[in-house]
């Protein structure tokens, strides 16, 4: 396919439009793009990226500055950028090349949510993690093919049924990393399992505690006391394996499951402020907008105008609530 400069920098402003040498996008739902050469984009004020990012680096070197710290990701490694991301500056170098592909996080929830195949330390790096994982050759080659088609799929305008057909690009893209990940710490195989370090192992005790407790438990020390390590440990362990902290992770999960229960409209927003332990629905709204950047009513107004509240096949079962003491 002939390499197209994007006509404006609508979805292809973040990473700057000089860069950018192919995109395909679909408004508000699902972007792709191929980057390509020197050069830099810095904020003023920080931006928060409104779709979930994954860069697959083939060349090069890219610096970002993220959440006030400064990360470089070199050839072979993938970026993840979720959401809560600020993102303050981003810089190439000259042999710079890469594809990227970004969906809205509501796409990534709906995915991980109805069509769950997924290792939960898979969801969990996602989610959460920076990324910057080293990648091998053919795994390299696999992602640069997946976003490739995306990119060409995204392109043609004239299709009936281009955001079904999309979503399932960015479902493949994420089902060909979760194989990278299970290669390397495959659950359930002594060979991975025999070498996987002690902080993988940390990690993926986390995860289940995570999931098990969000909804009623926020204190650093009470997964610390789980797992058996001190809090500073557990501290180090995550900051080494998602480059964020512990409670940024344990606040945008519970920003998460709040999301998951605010897609059920047989629960009022009290119900789910009471479910997540808040002291009152102000504080849960408060919190959620703080996270999401949208009060509980508009978030739900707005899945209303989405293809994920009207496809039958995505319907959000009841949640199971954690039991009340």
């Amino acid at each position: 396919m002939e390499e197209t400069r994007p006509k404006s920098g609508k979805p292809a402003v973040l990473f700057g439009e000089k860069n950018v040498t192919r995109v395909g996008y679909i408004d508000g739902y699902i972007f792709a793009c191929e980057i390509k050469g020197s050069g830099s984009v810095s904020y003023r004020k920080p931006r928060r990226p409104k779709y979930h990012l994954v860069i697959i680096i083939l060349n090069g070197k890219m610096e970002l500055v993220v959440n006030g710290e400064k990360f470089t990701f070199c050839k072979d490694t993938y970026v993840n950028l979720p959401t809560w991301s600020d993102i303050y500056e981003i810089r190439y170098d000259a042999d710079f090349h890469a594809m990227a592909a970004a969906t809205d996080k509501n796409v990534v929830m709906d995915i991980f949510q109805n069509r769950n195949p997924f290792p939960p330390d898979f969801r969990f790096g996602i989610e959460h993690g920076i990324g910057g994982e080293i990648i091998d050759k053919d795994d390299i080659e696999t992602l640069h093919r997946d976003i490739s088609n995306m990119i060409t799929s995204l392109s043609n305008k004239d299709h009936h049924f281009a955001e079904e057909i999309n979503y399932a690009y960015f479902y493949i893209l994420l089902t060909d990393m979760a194989d990278m990940m299970w290669k390397r710490y495959g659950k359930g195989v002594p060979s991975h399992n025999s070498g996987m370090k002690r902080a993988d192992s940390i990690m993926k005790d986390l995860t289940a505690l995570l999931t098990e407790h969000i909804y009623k438990e926020t204190s650093v020390e009470f997964y610390a006391e789980k797992l058996c390590i001190s809090k500073q440990y557990l501290a180090l362990i995550v900051k080494e394996k998602t480059r964020v902290s512990v409670g940024t992770i344990i606040s945008a999960m519970r920003a998460e499951a709040a999301a998951r229960l605010l897609r059920n409209p047989e629960l009022s927003i009290q119900q789910i402020a009471e479910t997540l332990s808040f002291a009152d629905q102000s504080s849960f709204g408060k919190f959620f907008k703080k996270h999401s950047g949208l009060s509980p009513l508009k978030y739900r107004h707005n899945l209303k105008k989405t293809l994920l509240s009207l496809r039958p096949a995505t319907h959000t079962p009841l949640p199971r609530f954690p039991e009340t003491s």
